[in-house]
């Protein structure tokens, strides 16, 4: 087995994953180095949802507490745009806390400020990797390289240290969607599936987080334009329960704009490199497992840096246990999108009468297995042995 307290870790990206990562490898007692483009992060971000696999590991750094008033989602349910329900309640897995994505980065950062093994380092942008362990780095003083025994890359979807090996990456994007906050008090605890896409609404901590799609000629013509009436009126035809959500949003500029991508690699790791969260497996949203899938990677690996008697071991091991999981979920998050999102009146229509009677005689024990991808408590432990 490793001694992680001679480890030095570089890990690259200080959102959700890359954070989550480096508060277990430095309660393991690795030493950490915190690299994050953004020099203020802590205000990014719509709503995030928080399952039982990802919540199990923040518990098991002892994060619990910080979020133990964030609302729980235990009956949404899905509808169509009239309101008649398609699938009540939306899944069989325990209940979801909803949160703004701030609260959640507030609680990391201020987490990470306190471990004296990590050493954070915000405006510092990536420039290169070598496989062997080096970065360089610029910040607001110039460019400096860096050296680790093993390197990180939790830097999202459009990852930089992803696109400076050989990964055997495959980057696609699809359709586009918004997210804003909006005041408490308006959430429908739902998502209906329309004529024009997706449109939901849940409660977060002092506010109410609402998501919809802009794939519709309309929807993309008013995204296009920055036409926030044009977006209200496509929407409120589509969906009229989305009308007071949308009269809440006083500018164009309350949403925020983002085209699902979805990333598959050949590989995780090169040489001391590997990747992690959305680097290694972006996928569309529809399941909610992606910050979620990023903390299980965070504690699968460093569980395998502890197991194994050397980084190249770990990183196979980390790759084999994680990859079949989490593949099995960014499928199934793409068929279900493709299945939300379909506008045209006969799919609607097969969707509504045929598949989603079939959906609910489906296991539902099987699901949330394969959804969560590993026991929770399973994760709560391996999070607290870190």
């Amino acid at each position: 087995m490793m001694q992680l307290d001679s480890l030095r870790v570089i890990v690259v990206g200080g959102a959700i994953g890359g954070s989550t990562t480096a508060l277990l490898l430095a309660k393991a007692g690795a030493h950490v180095t915190l690299l994050e483009r953004i020099a203020h992060p802590r205000a990014v971000g719509a709503g995030i949802a928080i399952a039982a696999n990802g919540m199990a590991v923040l518990e098991g750094l002892g994060l619990g507490p910080a979020l133990a008033d964030a609302p729980l989602v235990r009956n949404g349910r899905i509808v169509d745009g009239n309101g008649r329900a398609l699938l009540e309640p939306m899944t069989a897995m325990p209940p979801v806390r909803m949160l703004r994505r701030a609260t959640l980065a507030a609680v990391l950062l201020d987490a990470i400020a306190a471990e004296p093994r990590i050493e954070a380092r915000f405006g510092s942008e990536v420039l290169a990797v070598h496989p062997e362990g080096r970065v360089r780095v610029r910040h607001a003083q110039g460019e400096t390289e860096l050296q680790a025994d093993l390197i990180i890359a939790a830097d999202g979807a459009h990852s930089v240290v992803r696109e400076s090996l050989d990964f055997g990456a495959r980057v696609s994007e699809g359709i586009a969607y918004v997210r804003a906050l909006v005041p408490a008090g308006l959430a429908r605890e739902e998502e209906a599936w329309t004529s024009a896409g997706i449109f939901g609404s849940f409660a977060v901590d002092a506010a109410t987080y609402l998501y919809a799609s802009a794939g519709t000629p309309a929807l993309q013509a008013a995204v296009a334009a920055r036409d926030l009436d044009a977006f209200r009126q496509a929407w409120s035809s589509a969906y009229p329960a989305a009308q007071p959500l949308l009269a809440a949003l006083a500018r164009w500029d309350d949403l925020l704009l983002h085209r699902v991508v979805q990333v598959h690699c050949a590989r995780w790791s090169v040489g001391r490199v590997t990747l992690l969260g959305d680097a290694a497996h972006a996928m569309a949203p529809n399941l909610g497992q992606g910050a979620n899938s990023a903390m299980v990677d965070a504690a699968i690996l460093v569980d395998a840096l502890r197991s194994f008697q050397n980084v190249p071991a770990a990183l196979v091991a980390y790759e084999k246990r994680r990859r079949p999981a989490v593949t099995r979920v960014a499928t199934t998050s793409s068929r279900l999108g493709a299945l939300a999102d379909a506008t045209a009146p006969r799919a609607r229509w097969l969707r509504d009468r045929v598949l989603m009677p079939v959906l609910r005689m489906l296991p539902a024990k099987r699901a949330v297995r394969d959804v969560l991808q590993e026991q929770p408590e399973i994760l709560r432990r391996a999070a607290a042995l870190s």
